[in-house]
């Protein structure tokens, strides 16, 4: 409600010790997502049996992470980061409770390396975008290995009429 000197008065009642209805909805709403999540994951693992939480994770969430693995060193606007850990499921609620994945990465242009000064680690959930350049990927973690891989899993388990790209 705004009152006549243009200033905006808050109307909502706070009530102490009782979550806000925003706070509510919030919470009801990652409840939900997080019971999807499950879900898919449930699916994925039911139609290979062999793949792993993280496997699964990654092929829900590869779109946003893109072929950045462990070890892989990339360039984003932000700087050039190597990727240290890629986190799923509980791990990655463990460090932030909102997130399904997150990657913990450190700068190559940090403190003790190449002697800039800067953030040496950072914990994020940045999605890939067309800009970001992979520098260097290691073999054991290439994206194309890594499609092969699954793509062979799935017509072993006679799913090949589903499409699987690098």
């Amino acid at each position: 409600m705004q009152d006549r000197t243009g200033t905006v008065e808050n109307t909502r009642r706070e009530t102490p010790g009782r979550p806000s209805p925003e706070d509510l909805a919030l919470s009801i709403t990652r409840q939900t997502n997080r019971r999807l999540e499950l879900a898919r994951v449930a699916e994925l693992k039911a139609s290979v049996p062999e793949m792993t939480d993280a496997d699964a994770y990654r092929h829900l969430y590869s779109a946003a992470i893109g072929p950045r693995f462990k070890g892989t060193i990339y360039r984003d606007a932000a700087g050039t980061w190597e990727v240290l850990e890629v986190l799923f499921g509980d791990e990655a609620r463990e460090r932030r409770s909102y997130a399904s994945w997150l990657l913990v990465e450190r700068s190559l242009y940090a403190d003790g390396h190449l002697g800039h000064k800067g953030a040496a680690e950072r914990v994020h959930r940045f999605g890939w975008t067309q800009h970001d350049t992979v520098v260097v990927q290691p073999a054991e973690f290439d994206v194309k290995a890594h499609a092969a891989k699954a793509a062979g899993a799935l017509v072993a388990n006679g799913l090949a009429g589903s499409a699987v790209s690098a």
